[in-house]
């Protein structure tokens, strides 16, 4: 013997599953929308990326002409400015003698030239302009 479904269970079927076709449509929806908010957070995570690479750029390119400059004989303190200033200008830093980075990278630059203990403090003083923050900057970078 057969039974029949009454239609009054039949509309309570497919109301059920057009509830749970919404249901899942609307967490594909918000799983999308998800994914597009992420999408439009990366190009900020890729820009300060893209200045952490150009911060690291700048202070080795510091790092490397400290260390060629204390080891040339015509070590003079306003040619090593000027060339700082450029090294700076093609990184797009202003104000580079402001920047506690740059005197850090110096002290980097002190270190790598493998001076004695007396030349490095001299060139850090030189260097430093005798301003103690200038001058505990180059420390760090020289530690």
């Amino acid at each position: 013997m057969t039974r029949l479904i009454p239609p009054i269970a039949l509309l309570a079927a497919a109301s059920l599953l057009a509830a749970c076709s919404f249901s899942d449509s609307s967490k594909s929806s918000s799983t999308s929308s998800e994914s597009s908010s992420d999408l439009a957070s990366s190009p900020s995570s890729l820009l300060a990326s893209s200045k952490d690479k150009k911060k690291e750029g700048y202070e080795k390119d510091v790092r490397n002409y400290t260390a060629e400059y204390v080891k040339s004989s015509d070590a003079n303190i306003e040619t090593f400015q000027v060339r700082l200033g450029k090294i700076a200008a093609q990184y797009g830093l202003t104000q580079w003698d402001q920047d506690k980075s740059t005197y850090v990278a110096i002290g980097r630059g002190l270190r790598k030239a493998g001076l004695s203990k007396p030349q490095y403090q001299a060139f850090k003083t030189s260097l430093g302009e005798s301003l103690p923050w200038k001058m505990e900057a180059i420390e760090e970078g020289y530690q």
